[in-house]
């Protein structure tokens, strides 16, 4: 999806590309440009183990319908150095992150949409030293030859904690062929709520306090607040990351 995903960035924001063929900046002006796709992932049978196609609705070996519908594809940040951490963070003007996905796997229609994130947001510079200084320079030193490369998660708490904003969004029929363009403004982009579904217990007790001191439950505020309002979204931190190979050590223990 690197290529395509260039190409319509160009269309978007009216840069060109720098003909670097992904070996220099992805448009012109400097701007990063990331793709992934959760329309198309191949699924899972979970009978047989077969691979199913994301049109299929059964399995074309034995036609369960007890599928593994996978959608957790992400963006990919390759992060081998302290030049490429500051080149990300210093002197690339925007990122631009493409995400094609659907409401559901029922729903024919691929939704296309881009958001620009500014890396010199102090999120966004958190995020990128935290795994340069904490995970893949210690795997380095721990004799690992390639460290997997940084993930962002699309919709999810990093992604939010971000402030991305949208510039682009269609909707593609498959079936009709048709392509609805329901926003489209680089100069006025929309910035993108944070829902409050993706905070924890406890992260929602402590942005919240004053709200439960006076009696509101967790329940209520959820109910209130479908997304969380700026100035509290201001008091959540980031995250402690979680060391993949460590992952099922740390399950355990949990």
């Amino acid at each position: 999806m690197a290529y395509p995903s260039q190409h319509l960035a160009s269309i978007i924001t009216g840069i060109k590309g720098g003909g670097t063929a992904a070996r220099g900046d992805d448009l012109s002006d400097g701007t990063e440009v990331k793709s992934c796709s959760r329309a198309d992932q191949l699924s899972e049978c979970l009978d047989c183990g077969a691979k199913v196609l994301p049109w299929q609705r059964k399995c074309p070996i034995c036609e369960s319908t007890n599928i593994n519908i996978k959608t957790d594809s992400h963006w990919i940040f390759s992060i081998k150095s302290k030049d490429e951490l500051n080149l990300l963070l210093n002197n690339t003007p925007r990122i631009i992150l493409i995400l094609f996905d659907r409401e559901s796997i029922e729903i024919e229609t691929i939704r296309l949409r881009a958001w620009v994130v500014n890396p010199k947001n102090s999120y966004v510079k958190a995020f990128f030293k935290e795994y340069f200084y904490d995970n893949y320079l210690k795997k380095i030193e721990k004799g690992e030859k390639n460290p997997a490369p940084c993930n962002l998660h699309p919709l999810k708490y990093d992604f939010y904690m971000m402030e991305p904003k949208l510039i682009f969004h269609a909707e593609i029929n498959i079936e009709k062929r048709d392509v609805e363009i329901k926003f489209w403004d680089v100069k006025n982009p929309r910035v993108e709520p944070m829902p409050i579904d993706i905070l924890r217990t406890k992260e929602i007790e402590e942005i919240f306090k004053d709200e439960i001191d006076k009696g509101l439950t967790i329940e209520e505020i959820k109910q209130t607040y479908s997304f969380i309002p700026e100035e509290k979204r201001k008091l959540l931190k980031m995250r402690k990351k979680i060391i993949k190979k460590y992952k099922e050590k740390y399950r355990r223990r949990g």
